[in-house]
């Protein structure tokens, strides 16, 4: 009798139980929201006050150091107290920055409420980053100018000097972060209202919802309750997402939303295991790790919501994926865990499943879009570190390339028949290959990434050996991708004119040589974990007309190139081999009589092995065992300058290993007339010595076609 009155006492202010929970809810939903918005206001309160006294302690700061410096004029010892009062307002300002960076206390703002950075807006944080870059070189001379004994003339003028030129910029940006702070506070203190008259209205709808079912309920109780399993029915039923509950021993149990096997794109039955429904789908540690995390949620010491950011299938990807045409695609599903419990102890979880595939990939394409705008927007910005005049010259230089390459596929496409596609894919790379380690030397990032991609299909189709006119279509993409970004740079420099603030131009033909040497190698260096120094020993470039310095400095990026990537071993292989830790790049010029020109580059790495060469024949596919070992070693070594040649042990990278770099460096030798010669020790060194007439180039002598002179060490 008693567990009967106990049945209809909750039948019957169940819902009145529930209103009051939903009430209690509404009430602590509306005070977390607004002891948070009010923290941001106070937060915003405190930014908006140190913000605008930054703005005054800088004004302050330069009007001091004025009056020093009329002092100084006057024939007077400034006041200690000018002192005093400039150190104090650039601590000051020094302080704030330092406290929107790492948050905490101003000194000077005691008592007031913590900075928090964690609540910063991106705005705020990307203002005070630009504050600080504005006031730190500002800073630096006023530091000076109070590290003096007394007041230097020289110093406080230098000071006032940039003071007078940052300070409007200075103001407009502790304007803005006033501004914005302000409006942040704006825009929170209506949300906080908006959140306590929408917190109201609940709770005065839910007030009114209770009295409703407190005078029906006795009427329609059991027609309620029917009415509830009809919705739940219809919801399970029209609901997009996979629903269903899941047992302690996780069992798949009775009711499910309809659209779950589809989300999930397998047969789903009740009483089916969800870790083996996932086993065919994920990786086997995410499954191992879906299993520890149901048993933490099925427990009683974790909370739900500390341990949701631990959930393993949040967003996962998962196998089997399809397009709907047979296709396989990616895949990504997100599950989502409640816990449903009774008392104290959890009964079920409710598993939401959605298909994450198209926000997963939006979010993947914003990223990315975010990251190459960066990237180019740091390329265009490094454009102004190099002389305009030497980059203009070689987007010039790559205009005409691109146009020969252009005319080239053209000519083959009309010629159609008797077409041989794999040289022009070879005179093609050659021309990518040059174009990208000049855009390297000069650090235009875009460029070179650009040519790396197009370097990327050439491979493919080099190494396929069968190539067809159709395969050069593809070529036209890569022309038009890499015209648009010259394009681009052209047009970057027109607007901003002039060569202020730019790196100083090469005046010597030795600077011209090897302008951004230095910066290719060290970057080449660091991605692979080397260490390299470059000694240049440069003479008899006087007379070296244009054309011949300019096939000399294609010749000398390639061998650079190879030496840091190929050469140079690792600082650790180095030590074993009791080098120095640092490589060593020589590059020497010198006049070599009979209106030549001698350019040596040698390298303390480990040397060129034939070994090696001619496994890389093997590898290549294009000689045979018997062939490979008819080759002396003379001839073998002659073999990397042949296109596709490569003793890279992983394929290559965006600097080296492709097998064009030497046949670039051949074919500009050849084209001038030149000859080549090559000395090697493993283990000890790699030396190329590099002969180029003065006068006119001329075409090569019946010997050039054979690669010039070459000599060998071991």
């Amino acid at each position: 009798m008693k567990d009967k009155n106990a049945d209809s006492f909750w039948k019957r202010y169940s819902a009145l139980l529930a209103a009051l929970a939903v009430s209690l809810l509404i009430a602590a939903v509306m005070t977390v929201l607004s002891v948070r918005l009010g923290e941001r206001i106070g937060q915003g309160v405190v930014i908006r006050d140190v913000g605008g006294k930054q703005r005054t302690a800088s004004q302050i700061g330069l009007r001091v150091m004025l009056e020093m410096e009329r002092d100084l004029r006057n024939g007077e010892v400034p006041s200690p107290d000018l002192m005093k009062e400039l150190r104090d307002r650039t601590t000051r300002i020094n302080n704030t920055i330092n406290a929107f960076y790492k948050g905490g206390t101003i000194p000077e703002e005691k008592g007031k409420k913590p900075l928090e950075p964690d609540g910063f807006s991106d705005e705020i944080v990307r203002t005070n980053q630009e504050i600080d870059k504005i006031w730190r070189p500002y800073n630096e001379r006023i530091q000076r100018v109070l590290a003096a004994p007394a007041p230097d003339p020289a110093l406080l003028a230098e000071a006032i000097s940039y003071g007078r030129t940052a300070i409007v910029e200075l103001q407009s940006k502790f304007t803005t972060l006033v501004d914005k702070t302000q409006t942040q506070n704006e825009v929170d203190s209506h949300d906080l209202t908006l959140v306590q008259n929408v917190g109201a209205g609940l709770l005065l709808l839910n007030f009114l919802f209770t009295i409703f079912v407190a005078l029906g309920r006795l009427r329609a109780g059991d027609r309620a309750v029917a009415q509830s399993h009809k919705q739940t029915d219809d919801i399970l039923a029209t609901v997009k997402e996979g629903l269903f509950l899941v047992s302690s021993d996780f069992s798949i149990g009775a009711q499910m939303s309809r659209a779950l096997p589809e989300v999930m794109q397998r047969r789903i039955e009740p009483g089916m295991s969800l870790i083996e429904v996932l086993r065919p789908m994920v990786a086997a540690s995410t499954l191992e790790a879906t299993r520890d995390y149901l048993g933490l949620l099925f427990g009683k010491r974790v909370k739900e919501n500390l341990v949701a950011s631990l959930n393993p299938l949040s967003e996962v990807p998962v196998a089997g994926g399809s397009d709907g045409r047979g296709q396989a695609q990616p895949r990504y599903l997100n599950f989502q865990f409640n816990r449903v419990q009774e008392g104290e102890g959890t009964v079920h979880l409710l598993v939401t499943v959605s298909d994450a595939t198209e926000r997963v990939r939006l979010t993947q394409e914003i990223a990315a879009a975010k990251t190459r705008t960066r990237e180019e927007m740091e390329s265009l910005l490094r454009v102004l570190s190099r002389d305009s005049a030497e980059v203009r010259f070689f987007l010039h230089r790559i205009g005409v390339v691109l146009e020969r390459i252009n005319d080239d596929l053209r000519q083959a496409a009309a010629r159609r028949g008797g077409t041989d596609y794999l040289e022009l894919v070879h005179a093609i790379f050659r021309d990518v290959h040059s174009l990208k380690s000049e855009a390297a030397a000069l650090n235009l990032e875009m460029l070179e990434a650009l040519a790396h991609n197009f370097e990327v299909d050439l491979i493919g189709l080099r190494d396929r050996g069968e190539v067809e006119g159709s395969d050069m279509v593809k070529m036209t993409v890569h022309l038009d991708d890499m015209f648009e970004c010259a394009a681009t740079i052209r047009e970057f420099l027109d607007r901003i004119g002039g060569d202020a603030a730019r790196a100083p131009a090469a005046t010597t033909p030795a600077q011209r040589l090897v302008e951004g040497w230095s910066g290719l190698a060290e970057r080449i260096a660091h991605d692979q974990g080397k260490q390299v120094r470059l000694q240049m020993q440069l003479e008899g470039l006087e007379r070296v007309p244009a054309e011949t310095l300019t096939a000399l400095r294609a010749i000398g990026l390639q061998l650079l190139r190879n030496a840091v990537a190929h050469g140079i071993e690792p600082a650790q292989e180095r030590a074993a081999l009791g080098k120095p830790a640092a490589g060593a790049i020589a590059f020497r010029s010198a006049d070599a009589g009979s209106r030549q020109i001698e350019l040596s580059v040698r390298d303390d790495g480990r040397g060129i092995d034939v070994a090696r060469v001619r496994a890389a024949l093997a590898a290549s596919g294009r000689y045979t065992q018997e062939q490979i070992e008819a080759l002396s070693d003379r001839d073998a070594m002659m073999k990397i300058f042949e296109p596709g040649v490569s003793t890279a042990a992983d394929g290559g990278d965006r600097d080296a290993g492709h097998g064009v770099g030497m046949d670039v460096v051949m074919k500009q030798v050849r084209a001038m007339a030149g000859t080549i010669s090559m000395s090697t020790k493993v283990g000890a060194y790699t030396e190329f010595r590099i002969r180029l007439p003065v006068a006119e180039a001329k075409p090569a002598p019946a010997a050039a076609a054979d690669g010039g002179d070459f000599q060998l060490t071991f």
